[in-house]
């Protein structure tokens, strides 16, 4: 009888739940499709830019290789990097692009006709070598390709010490151990060292010059052999025939 009324009263706790719950969806029932309607709506949109992002990148990366193919003309080039360096979705490739704009403009450099031009393809080599390392110092790959490039940019105007200086930031990085391009900083740096070094001229003959000798060899003959004769031969005439001048001409040799 005990078990029978528990169970009733469970029931009837149970329905009562129930009606609760019923009640609730009814008073609520507008804010709670509201909700769901609104977590519907971010969660759409969330996909949706997700998958413009991705495709984005995508995009983005498809113009990096094209712009590092050998098939694209110079001044298409120059757009493609333009364009990914003021794009802001992918940081790495837009740094990527504001070195590869100052190693060109820097080749450029170098085969400028007039000092003018080249000092003016320089200054724009430096300004994009300026920005990569101004605007993105979290790329330190990029970063330190920069310093390098600014390296080979004051060395060839004959800035030793600014050279220098950009080669050793170029090294310094903890996180490109082993990277090319600190390696290439690092010979850099050395191949300057050794041109600021000064070059030391003899005064003196080295010591291992060998002294000139103060008398003739020892191995020279001091007389005629003993086997040169030391009088005409017997057979030879002693006075000229009497039809001969009386004496040679000056351009005849003389006889032994």
């Amino acid at each position: 009888m005990k078990s029978k009324r528990r169970h009733e009263l469970q029931e009837n706790m149970l329905a009562g739940e129930f009606r609760k719950a019923a009640e609730f969806i009814k008073q609520r029932g507008g804010q709670l499709a509201t909700g769901a309607l609104i977590i519907a709506v971010l969660i759409f949109a969330y996909v949706l830019l997700s998958r413009r992002s991705e495709s984005k990148a995508i995009t983005v990366q498809g113009e990096w290789d094209r712009a590092g193919s050998a098939m694209v003309k110079p001044e298409e080039r120059t757009k493609l990097l333009e364009d990914l360096a003021a794009q802001t979705g992918d940081r790495r490739i837009a740094a990527l692009a504001c070195v590869e704009l100052g190693y060109d403009y820097a080749t450029r450099a170098l085969l400028a006709k007039t000092p003018s031009e080249r000092t003016a393809l320089e200054e724009s080599a430096g300004k994009w070598y300026q920005k990569t390392i101004a605007d993105f110092p979290a790329q330190t790959l990029a970063v330190a390709k920069a310093q390098f490039g600014l390296g080979k940019l004051y060395e060839s105007q004959r800035k030793f010490p600014e050279a220098a200086e950009q080669y050793r930031l170029a090294k310094s990085s903890p996180d490109l151990v082993g990277q090319p391009v600190t390696i290439m900083a690092e010979s850099s740096r050395q191949w300057l060292k050794m041109l600021e070094s000064p070059v030391v001229m003899a005064t003196t003959m080295p010591a291992s010059a060998p002294a000139s000798p103060a008398t003739a060899p020892s191995s020279a003959p001091t007389s005629a052999p003993s086997s040169a004769p030391t009088s005409a031969p017997s057979s030879a005439p002693t006075s000229a025939p009497s039809s001969a001048p009386a004496t040679a001409p000056a351009s005849a040799p003389a006889k032994a």
